[in-house]
């Protein structure tokens, strides 16, 4: 049983044409529920409280929605490491921080009932998951972004796996500044209550910066150049895939169907 439950958990055996196709899937899903948690961030609360909802059942349904969408994507994204590298222990150190992550998660971040007496006793637990989450998303963009600079045909899952990588690099950081966040409450230039509502806003500075919006919070010191260092690498990414996509291509190259 625990050796059948090791084979699922580590890297496929597939033929070229099969990756190919398992990496579109999965790059097709996870651009689509990347697209589904921004949104439920950055409009959801605000479109229900437009259509009457009370604050307080708006921000349970926004909460439960984006949890079970964040436990999904991370899943997702480990789905889609299993198709990028054939290091099995690293596919299986990275299944049991996120199961252990999710788990920390449940409790730190419950929007139906709060374990803790205080912030301040969750905030190690927020830390916990939010470092989990990035671990997961700069590991996944590693290899997604070598995945994509890989040879030289051109091919439907690296043009999704680019919008992939682009929509991850805003969610990452938004993890990064909501640990800056969680040392230091109030750093990114509003006073909220730690977790889901912190999180979402830091998704929105995020979103913000790799948009050229301004995002009209003072954040501290430390996040504002972290957001710039976002702000040169999206970009950067932004410029390398222009010259990937400009670049000569293979005279046997096929058709691209997205």
């Amino acid at each position: 049983m625990m050796k059948r439950y090791l084979s699922y958990i580590q890297r496929q055996n597939l033929n070229s044409k099969e990756l190919n196709e398992e990496k579109r899937k999965d790059y097709r899903h996870i651009v689509m529920l990347q697209v589904l948690i921004i949104a439920s961030a950055m409009l959801l609360k605000e479109i229900l409280f437009i259509a009457g909802v009370s604050v307080a059942h708006s921000n349970l349904t926004r909460d439960l929605l984006f949890l079970t969408l964040g436990g999904t994507y991370v899943f997702i994204l480990w789905d889609l490491l299993r198709n990028l590298t054939k290091n099995n222990t690293l596919l299986v150190s990275l299944f049991i921080l996120i199961v252990f992550g999710l788990g920390v998660a449940f409790f730190a971040a419950n929007p139906v009932y709060d374990f803790f007496d205080s912030e301040n006793s969750k905030r190690p637990y927020l830390f916990f998951v939010h470092f989990c989450l990035f671990t997961v998303e700069t590991i996944v963009i590693y290899h997604c972004v070598n995945d994509i600079f890989t040879g030289k045909k051109l091919s439907a899952e690296k043009i999704w796996g680019a919008a992939c990588i682009y929509l991850m690099i805003g969610i990452s950081f938004g993890s990064l500044y909501d640990l800056v966040n969680i040392v230091q409450p109030g750093s990114i230039g509003t006073n909220l209550s730690q977790g889901l509502e912190s999180y979402t806003v830091c998704i929105y500075y995020s979103m913000t910066i790799i948009g050229g919006h301004d995002s009209l919070l003072e954040a501290a010191p430390i996040i504002q150049n972290l957001g710039i260092i976002e702000a040169v690498w999206s970009n950067l990414f932004v410029v390398l895939l222009v010259g990937r996509l400009l670049s000569k291509p293979d005279k046997e190259q096929d058709a691209i169907v997205i």
